[in-house]
């Protein structure tokens, strides 16, 4: 009997395909537009956090009415004697803007015989031969950074001009691997020194001076410690930058969350109105089932499951194409919502990253006010009178 009831539901399906068959579509566009973006946000998402780990755990910079200067080096010192503080190293990296005023590299000075710098600098790239690299100007470019200077004929080396017009030119030495693109498209990693004359600064100051702190417990009060030592700074700690991302994720996600909802409540409503109009056809199918011996809850049974079989057909052909879309053609449009498309072209490619929990959520979102739309049709559909319809 139940097996009689699933062949008769598939053969109802496949008579009514064409009746379904906008709705089909509609619902597999809606849940891949949705679920494209859960992918999308969940990757960059969990590619920021793992970048921030790499993060100090408080970043210092000195403040002139209102606005960020370079800090004096020799607060490097003073901040090593707190008791407490494991490492403290400046920092020297600013934006050069390009000639067009549009676009920008970020310059990022390292201290190569600062070893836990080089070890960062090692996980982005190849292992570094420091001799060779520090034997001329050179520099570690980012894949967008590559790519500009490739479209303007610049293969092996670019001219900097440093704030006195002099002009620096830097050999390109090596190529960040592909898979930083999301945190160090546009980066130039250069001998600090060097940055310091292309960006204009002062051998005796740094754009931010960081710390490590191992004992979380302690950093409360180091932090009190610092702003004694100079009290017009600013402490960023990794906490504030986790805190950042996490809001600006849950804005962009917010606004897109919002005009989902309208389009899907646009399209139940269509959908309602769609189920609602009972034609003669529909009519004399009911009719001849309750003829043969139906009841209406059956009737409403065979009418639910195959609206709930067309809208999880649906729900998992839009999980498929959104897959491929974000973890295979990298999201052409999407990806700038939260990458930006201002500067260097960035050509990223995005960890897979797949929430469960998020996807149950997002199938009940769904289905239910799939299943709600379509109920009341069904209910009234299942009541036509058969003598009536028959006639």
């Amino acid at each position: 009997m139940q097996n009689s009831f699933f062949n008769f539901l598939f053969l109802l399906l496949y008579k009514h395909h064409s009746k379904h068959i906008a709705v089909f579509i509609v619902s597999t566009l809606l849940v891949g537009l949705l679920a494209s973006f859960m992918f999308l946000s969940s990757s960059i998402k969990h590619d920021a956090l793992i970048s921030l780990k790499e993060q100090p755990d408080f970043t210092i910079q000195k403040i002139r009415g209102g606005r960020s200067v370079d800090i004096p080096i020799s607060l490097v010192d003073k901040f090593s004697d707190i008791k407490g503080v494991s490492y403290v190293a400046p920092r020297v990296f600013g934006r050069y803007y390009l000639p067009d005023r549009k676009h920008y590299f970020t310059i990022v000075g390292v201290d190569f015989f600062d070893e836990q710098l080089v070890t960062w600098i090692n996980k982005l790239t190849k292992n570094i031969d420091i001799k060779t690299f520090l034997s001329k100007n050179q520099m570690i470019i980012g894949n967008g950074v590559k790519n500009y200077l490739k479209n303007h004929y610049y293969d092996s080396y670019f001219n900097f001009l440093t704030p006195t017009g002099k002009e620096k030119k830097v050999y390109i030495f090596d190529t960040l691997q592909k898979d930083t693109n999301l945190i160090a498209n546009d980066i130039v990693l250069v001998d600090i020194n060097l940055a310091r004359e292309i960006l204009g600064i002062q051998e005796d100051k740094a754009t931010d001076i960081i710390l490590n702190i191992p004992n979380p417990s302690e950093r409360t009060n180091i932090k009190q410690k610092l702003l004694l030592i100079n009290y017009d700074t600013r402490i960023i700690t990794k906490d504030m930058l986790e805190k950042e991302y996490e809001n600006l994720f849950n804005y962009k996600g917010g606004i897109f969350l919002l005009l989902f909802t309208i389009t899907l409540i646009t399209f139940m409503l269509i959908l309602f109105q769609r189920y609602s109009m009972i034609n003669n056809s529909d009519k004399k199918e009911i009719a001849i089932l309750r003829a043969i011996g139906w009841s209406i809850k059956d009737v409403i049974k065979l009418k639910i499951l195959e609206t709930l079989s067309i809208a999880i057909l649906a729900f998992l052909l839009g999980i498929v194409l959104a897959y491929l879309f974000v973890f295979y053609a990298n999201a052409p449009l999407f990806r700038d919502i939260f990458i930006g498309f201002g500067n260097l072209q960035n050509s990223t490619t995005f960890t897979p990253v797949i929430d469960f929990g998020m996807l149950s959520s997002m199938f009940l979102f769904f289905i239910i006010p799939f299943i709600a739309s379509v109920l009341i049709p069904v209910w009234k559909i299942s009541i036509t009178d058969a003598n009536e319809a028959l006639k």
